[in-house]
């Protein structure tokens, strides 16, 4: 197979649209001669004449003008893949895959999503729900590029960036005496079943809620252990305990369900954005930079470190 040279397909396509060597040289920023010579030696590298010439005529040849079209399609072929180079090499190209907790897949995942289509639009996502710990091990597997998850996380090879710090809210059965008040103590609910977050598969969040109970002078009664935003709120419809969650998931419509804040409980539902430390892909950064962007999230809710609890 020849190795043709690019630059003559250039001038050839140069030409090709002028048909007037003249024209084209001036358009390629050259002497009218040399030109020619290169016409020349890519007609010998084809094969074939492309251009008949005469005194006052240049016209393409039959087979000039399929070397046109096929030079065409290459030559935007080339400059797509120029671009798709260049914004691969800006982190602005390319897929993503990125794992989540229920929790964060209801609350921070679709502003996140909203923001990379607006930020990065040729960046492709592709999103999937774990647990925690299951999150973080398709991290170190790399099975996924990103986690959404709750801090504090085991894992010294991981980067994070804390995106999202929630008050705690309990949430009830909508029949519950308590639901007539406006605002709860959480020692009055002592003596309630808690439907809780698993300790082995959430146990950042696992450890909030008991946390919140033990500083409130009591360890919370189990009724079920859930991973799942939804299966909780399920289980407190149907008055099989209450439950300890983000103010975040309030905004969710849920029947059967009522939310009340807990004014004096200090403690915060952390949610942060997670890699591989190893991971210096553009891509990955200019994600995490997108982050930045997010105006709607970066207020009192949000902070930039992760003070370790």
């Amino acid at each position: 197979m020849n190795n043709f040279e690019l630059r003559r397909f250039r001038y050839f396509l140069a030409v090709a649209e002028e048909l007037h060597f003249a024209r084209a040289a001036e358009r390629l920023h050259m002497a009218q001669p040399p030109l020619s010579v290169q016409i020349r030696k890519l007609e010998e590298e084809v094969g074939f004449r492309v251009f008949e010439r005469t005194s006052r005529n240049v016209a393409l040849t039959e087979a000039g003008r399929v070397l046109l079209a096929g030079t065409r399609n290459a030559m935007d072929e080339l400059q797509r893949a120029v671009y798709s180079g260049q914004q691969t090499e800006r982190g602005h190209l390319g897929h993503v895959r990125i794992g989540f907790v229920s929790s964060g897949g209801v609350t921070f995942l679709p502003k996140l999503l909203r923001q990379l289509s607006r930020s990065l639009p040729e960046v492709q996502t592709q999103t999937r729900q774990f647990s925690s710990n299951g999150a973080l091990e398709a991290l170190a597997q790399r099975n996924i590029d990103l986690a959404v998850v709750r801090t504090p996380f085991v894992g010294d090879k991981l980067q994070h960036r804390t995106i999202l710090r929630d008050r705690v809210v309990i949430v009830l059965p909508d029949d519950h005496p308590m639901c007539r008040r406006k605002r709860i103590r959480l020692h009055e609910m002592q003596h309630e079943k808690f439907v809780l977050y698993p300790p082995n598969e959430g146990y950042a969040a696992y450890s909030v809620v008991q946390r919140a109970c033990l500083a409130a002078g009591f360890a919370p009664l189990v009724a079920e252990f859930v991973d799942d935003v939804y299966g909780m709120l399920g289980l407190v419809s149907a008055g099989v305990g209450v439950a300890l969650m983000p103010e975040a998931i309030s905004r969710l419509n849920v029947d059967g369900v009522v939310f009340r804040p807990l004014p004096e409980i200090e403690e915060r539902f952390e949610l942060s954005l997670v890699w591989r430390a190893e991971d210096k892909r553009r891509l990955i950064s200019a994600v995490v930079e997108a982050l930045a962007e997010m105006g709607d999230l970066l207020g009192s809710r949000t902070v930039g470190d992760h003070r370790g609890k």
